[in-house]
C-alpha cells in the first residue's frame, strides 16, 4: 500500500531483428513523490473517511450484526421472498456460526479501515505540511487518523473483544491482544490526540473533531465494565461534559438529525458519514424499508426491496402519542405521497390506496404490526421506518448524512452513568437530562403525562427509552449487552439462550485459519 500507483510505459520493437524486450520506465509515482500539492494530500486524507461510506450505515455488515441480532428491527421472510439462506433468521434467533459471511465481512471491513489509517499515517511522516501549505497542521492530520483508527478498534472490541492491534503495514500475523489491552489502547489513542483535533465543527464535518473524540470516549467509558469488568462512570460523565462544551444542542424536532439536509439543519449531530446521491453513495435506507409499491407512488427512482421491518414488540413499546411512533413509521393503509405547493409531503387519499403485489395482489396494501414468525411473514408484515427522510426522486443513494454520534446520545450516557453510580436509581439530574431529549417527542398537551419521575425512570425504562430514541442507529446490541439482556431476555421470535458467549461474535473461521497467532474468543467455543 506504500506505492500509490505505478505507470509503466514500455517501447518494444516489433521488427523481427529486435530481441531486446527490456521495459523502459518513463515515470513512477510513489508515496514519497506523489504528495506535491495540497489537493493531492487532501484527497489522500479523505480516503479513510470515504471507506466508512461502505462500512457503517444501514445494511452494511456491522449495522446488520448490531441491529438484526437485537430487539428492534428484523428482516423476516415474506412469502417467497427474504429467506436468503436463512441468514436473517439465524441472526435474529442467535443461531449464527463462525462461518457467517457477514461476521467475516464485518471483521474485514474494520481492519481495512485500520489499514487505510496506518497507510496514511506512514505517508504523513514524509509530507512537509508547511511547504505544501495545507489548511490543517500535520499534528491535526495525524490525530484525525489515530482517532479514526481507534473508532475502528472500538467496533472490534465491542463485537469481538480480543483482537490484534497493528499500527503498520508490514506486520504479518499479528497476535491477539486481551480485551483490557485493547480497551487501554483505544483510550490512550483518543486521550493522546484529542487536544490536537479541531474544535471547529463545520470545518471537520464528515471527519472527527475534538467533540467527536470525546463522544467516542463517552461511549467507551459507558461500556467499560462490560469490556473490562471495571466501571468508569465518573470518566463517562467527565467525557460527556467535555462534549457539552462544543456548543451542540438538542434539535427542536426529533427527526431533524436525519433530514435529507441534516448537514444544514441539525445542531445535534457530532460525527457523521457524509453521503450524497452522486458523489458519496451508500445510504440506502428507503430501499431496505419500503414496500415495492412505494417506489412509483412515492416518485422514487430506484427499486424498493420490502426487506426490513420493525419487530412487533418493539413497535408496541412506543407510546401512541410519541411522535417517534406517529411520524417515524408507516403503518396501516398505504397511499401515494405527494408534495404540496409549500414543498411539504402529504398522503393523497383521493387516488385510492396502494396495492399489494404478492399475497395481497390487487388488494389495498395495509401494513400490519403482526408477523407470525421470522419465517412466516407476508408482504404487508411490520411497520416500516421512515426515520431518515426520504426525498422525492431519490435514487438508491440518499443525501442524508449517516449519524454516528449525536448530542442526544451523550446526554443519555451521562444520565445512565449518574443512575448507575446511584445504585441503579434515577436522580433529579438524570431525569432532567432524559427529559431534555424526550420532551420534543410529544405535543405540549401530552407532555405532562409523558414525564418521568425519579421513581418511574427505572433502569428497565431507561433501556426502553434508549431503544426508542436511538432506534436503528446501529448501537442496540451494545445497549442490551450492557443491561445484561442480550442473551437473557425474550423478544418477539427470539428465546433467551442464557449463554454469555453469545454476547460477542466469534472470530471468523477463515481468519483463524489464515493467522496462526490469532486466538479464538469464547464465542468460538460454541461451534
Amino acid at each position: 500500500m506504500k506505492t500509490i500507483s505505478s505507470i509503466l510505459l514500455a517501447l518494444i520493437a516489433l521488427c523481427t531483428a529486435c530481441t531486446n524486450l527490456d521495459e523502459t520506465i518513463y515515470h513512477e509515482i510513489t508515496a514519497d513523490n506523489y504528495y506535491q500539492t495540497a489537493e493531492e494530500v487532501t484527497a489522500a486524507l479523505m480516503r479513510p473517511w470515504g471507506h466508512l461510506c461502505s462500512t457503517l450505515s444501514v445494511t452494511k455488515n456491522p449495522w446488520i450484526l448490531n441491529e438484526l441480532s437485537a430487539d428492534g428491527v428484523c428482516w423476516c421472510q415474506k412469502g417467497r421472498h427474504g429467506y436468503d439462506n436463512g441468514d436473517w433468521i439465524r441472526m435474529h434467533r442467535h443461531q449464527w456460526t463462525s462461518q457467517e459471511t457477514r461476521i467475516r465481512g464485518t471483521w474485514n471491513l474494520l481492519y481495512q479501515g485500520i489499514g487505510y489509517a496506518n497507510n496514511m499515517l506512514a505517508d504523513l511522516e514524509m509530507i512537509d505540511f508547511e511547504k505544501i501549505r495545507l489548511p490543517i497542521s500535520k499534528a491535526q492530520a495525524v490525530a484525525e487518523m489515530k482517532v479514526y483508527r481507534a473508532f475502528c478498534y472500538w467496533y472490534l472490541l465491542d463485537m469481538f473483544r480480543d483482537v490484534p492491534i497493528t499500527e503498520d503495514l508490514t506486520s504479518l500475523n499479528p497476535e491477539t491482544k486481551d480485551r483490557a489491552e485493547v480497551f487501554a489502547y483505544i483510550e490512550k489513542e483518543i486521550k493522546d490526540n484529542v487536544n490536537n483535533l479541531s474544535e471547529d465543527r463545520e470545518k471537520t464535518y464528515g471527519r472527527v473533531s475534538k467533540w467527536g473524540a470525546y463522544a467516542l470516549l463517552s461511549r467507551l467509558y459507558l461500556n467499560a465494565e462490560t469490556y473490562t469488568g471495571t466501571p468508569r462512570w465518573d470518566d463517562c460523565i467527565s467525557a460527556s461534559n467535555e462534549v457539552a462544551k462544543g456548543g451542540f444542542a438538542i434539535d427542536a424536532n426529533w427527526n431533524d438529525p436525519f433530514k435529507a439536509d441534516n448537514d444544514q439543519v441539525s445542531k445535534e449531530n457530532i460525527w457523521v458519514i457524509v453521503y450524497d446521491q452522486v458523489y458519496a453513495a451508500g445510504n440506502v435506507w428507503y430501499q431496505r424499508w419500503l414496500h415495492y409499491a412505494h417506489q412509483t407512488s412515492w416518485n422514487l427512482r430506484s427499486a424498493t426491496h420490502n426487506a426490513l421491518v420493525c419487530q412487533p414488540s418493539f413497535y408496541d413499546s412506543f407510546d401512541d402519542k410519541d411522535k417517534r411512533k406517529t411520524e417515524g413509521f408507516l403503518i396501516g393503509t398505504q397511499y401515494p405521497r405527494k408534495k404540496d405547493e409549500n414543498g411539504q409531503y402529504f398522503f393523497d387519499t383521493s387516488e385510492g390506496p396502494l396495492l399489494g403485489s404478492e399475497e395481497y395482489k390487487g388488494e389495498p396494501l395495509v401494513l400490519v404490526n403482526y408477523i407470525a414468525a421470522m419465517d412466516k411473514g407476508e408482504e404487508n408484515s411490520g411497520a416500516r421506518s421512515v426515520k431518515y427522510e426520504i426525498e422525492e426522486q431519490s435514487v438508491n443513494n440518499q443525501d442524508n448524512d449517516w449519524v454516528l454520534f449525536r448530542y442526544a446520545e451523550v446526554v443519555f450516557n451521562k444520565a445512565e452513568a449518574l443512575m448507575r453510580k446511584n445504585g441503579g436509581s434515577a436522580t433529579p439530574e438524570a431525569v432532567e437530562l432524559i427529559h431534555s431529549v424526550r420532551q420534543r417527542c410529544y405535543d405540549p398537551a401530552d407532555w405532562a403525562t409523558a414525564q418521568y419521575t425519579v421513581t418511574s425512570l427505572t433502569m428497565e425504562e431507561l433501556l426502553k427509552e434508549r431503544g426508542r430514541e436511538f432506534a436503528f442507529e446501529g448501537t442496540r446490541r451494545s445497549d442490551l449487552v450492557r443491561f445484561e439482556q442480550f442473551v437473557t431476555a425474550t423478544w418477539w421470535d427470539k428465546q433467551p439462550s442464557n449463554d454469555s458467549r453469545y454476547n460477542i461474535f466469534p472470530i471468523p473461521q477463515q481468519q483463524l485459519e489464515a493467522n496462526q497467532n490469532l486466538k479464538p474468543n469464547e464465542a468460538n467455543s460454541l461451534f
